[in-house]
């Protein structure tokens, strides 16, 4: 069991295996989630295991499509 463990570790990136910053995650209001001002790369959420998808958060570096993070 501990291997699906991973899969669906809440904090991170199942993209790039970095922190996704996810702030329901943390335990915050989703309306303080960076990821409700982001917009995503749909080749980004196409990507997602689908043992992950509507589990686990990418990251804003992979949201955004892989570019230079600010």
């Amino acid at each position: 069991m501990t291997d699906d463990s991973q899969t669906t570790d809440v904090a991170t990136c199942p993209l790039c295996g970095r922190a996704n910053e996810c702030a329901i995650a943390a335990g915050r209001p989703p309306e303080s989630c960076w990821c409700m001002t982001a917009t995503m790369d749909p080749e980004a959420l196409a990507s997602i295991p689908p043992e992950a998808k509507g589990k686990v958060c990418i990251c804003a570096q992979c949201a955004g499509g892989g570019g230079s993070a600010d």
